[in-house]
């Protein structure tokens, strides 16, 4: 292993379109979804730490979650879990992570990572992040990680390439996150388009020189370390600076505003785990292509059905076509699979007539 390679685990989203069993008090990273013995984040720490020293593990979580992310990573040192003071999206998390990172080591090459994604051949997956290691090192540019999209989804981001840098490396062209489904079809049928696996691998450096010419959007974080140097309390000036970050995402900076960024076509099988419909797409099915995620179910004459229940449970649904059925936690969700937007509307209503025990 590199002593200069490391990851940033990002997991302090909220998980809300996997309500009910993702809530804001154990969200979607925090949960064994498929009856593996580990979580997401687990999984993900895991898979990581065969090619990445576990002491260049950062874990970037919201202060909320400090004491599940310590029972599920005892094995993460205190100094790699950085608790964020509010919520401020995915930008400000990563950009905090890489100057922590920058002061330890100033040759740092880092991987950033989502903590919900399920990725099937690691293998490939290594060899993929080694050989995006040595591009940032030579390039002096940012990288993101694509991979061929198999049918136009509407969940996913969307990267056209243009010109070929090197080998499965690409300069990008464009970047639409989440499409219209006949947009999501003009992409796949165009073959010039990956999607965006939400995987970033930059070096710490250019990074940073790249944060200080599109101040308007790092804003404070970047001088964080700089402050905490000249004796300044860390929790202080973090808070500070968290609270005057504008809520963006990594791609919204580096796919969509900056020029310094990179495509790589990945090899890697991967999956989002964002929503209900992601994770029956990764689920074993029956003749009906229902997939059942725990409990005693029966179903009849029910077909593209995804049923979640407690193992003690027993479940009947009948004459169903393409719908969730989730008992879990103190909820229970019976609604169309195929509406991404619903769960985020539910959520907001349960929260307005009901308060947020339910969430």
């Amino acid at each position: 292993m590199n002593d200069n390679n490391y990851c940033v685990i990002l997991a302090g989203g909220a998980g809300t379109k996997l309500w009910p069993s993702s809530t804001h008090r154990k969200p979607k990273q925090f949960i064994d979804f498929f009856g593996f013995g580990k979580t997401l984040l687990q999984t993900t720490f895991q898979r990581i730490s065969k090619f990445v020293s576990p002491q260049n593990i950062i874990v970037s979580t919201n202060q909320q979650y400090r004491q599940i992310v310590e029972e599920q990573l005892p094995q993460l040192d205190e100094k790699n879990l950085l608790l964020e003071p509010m919520r401020r999206n995915t930008l400000p998390s990563a950009t905090w992570a890489t100057v922590e990172i920058m002061h330890r080591c100033q040759d740092a090459r880092i991987l950033v990572v989502p903590s919900d994604q399920m990725i099937l051949d690691e293998d490939k997956f290594a060899e993929d992040i080694t050989a995006a290691f040595d591009y940032v090192s030579r390039s002096g540019r940012l990288l993101s990680l694509g991979v061929t999209p198999n049918r136009p989804d509407t969940n996913y981001g969307y990267i056209q390439m243009d010109d070929m840098v090197e080998e499965n490396i690409f300069r990008v062209k464009s970047f639409t996150e989440k499409p219209e489904l006949e947009f999501a079809r003009l992409f796949v049928d165009d073959k010039g388009f990956l999607w965006n696996t939400g995987l970033f691998v930059w070096t710490a450096q250019d990074f940073l020189r790249y944060a200080h010419q599109n101040q308007q959007d790092f804003l404070a974080l970047g001088q964080t370390a700089d402050l905490i140097s000249h004796g300044m309390e860390r929790e202080q000036v973090v808070r500070q600076a968290f609270s005057v970050c504008p809520n963006l995402t990594i791609e919204q900076v580096c796919l969509e505003k900056m020029e310094h960024t990179d495509v790589m076509l990945c090899h890697f099988e991967w999956s989002d785990l964002g929503t209900w419909q992601a994770l029956y797409d990764t689920m074993p099915k029956d003749d009906g292509e229902n997939a059942v995620m725990g409990g005693k179910t029966l179903l009849y004459g029910s077909k593209r059905c995804l049923v979640k229940s407690s193992p003690d449970k027993v479940v009947v649904v009948q004459d169903l076509d393409d719908f969730l059925v989730i008992d879990d936690n103190n909820a229970l969700l019976i609604c169309r699979k195929d509406n991404k937007d619903a769960i985020r509307r539910f959520v907001n209503d349960i929260q307005i007539n009901f308060g947020d025990e339910f969430l």
